[in-house]
């Protein structure tokens, strides 16, 4: 997969802050945290994407995630996460993350994770289809790359 990771396809990053604590005893951020990192992502592109929605009622549920690791992150890297959606289908859409390194000759692909969640009303306790004022705001950013595939 390292390969079809392309950091321009995403346009949402944030910086991620490597805690000492992140880190195992050799020296690198242990995957589980990744995942941590990775969720930071997605909560700050549903901020800026759909601010002030209300969760309980038009909300996700992670259905599946699959990571691949490419190299290991250290705590002196400079370190970011970039999240787009690429898919969107009735009820569930895919979510991707990269987690990468950057300095001023480059930037390196640390790991990517795709995840497939699921729009989920709490309050009736069953899935919901993605509603369509988040599908516009979605295809604002990732327009010219997201697939929508609502048969």
């Amino acid at each position: 997969m390292k390969n079809n990771v392309t950091i321009k396809l995403f346009k949402h990053s944030i910086p991620i802050q490597i805690r000492y604590n992140d880190c195992d005893m050799l020296g690198h951020v242990n995957n589980a945290i990744q995942l941590s990192y990775i969720e930071s992502g997605r909560v700050s592109y549903f901020e800026k994407v759909i601010p002030n929605n209300n969760f309980q009622e038009t909300g996700v549920i992670i259905a599946k995630t699959e990571i691949e690791y490419f190299e290991p992150i250290f705590l002196n890297d400079n370190l970011f996460c970039a999240t787009r959606i690429s898919t969107i289908k009735n009820k569930s859409f895919i979510i991707e993350n990269i987690l990468f390194s950057k300095n001023k000759q480059k930037s390196i692909v640390k790991s990517y994770a795709k995840s497939i969640m699921v729009c989920f009303n709490y309050n009736r306790n069953t899935s919901i289809l993605v509603p369509d004022t988040w599908i516009n705001k979605i295809k604002k950013i990732d327009g010219k790359n997201l697939t929508i595939d609502r048969k």
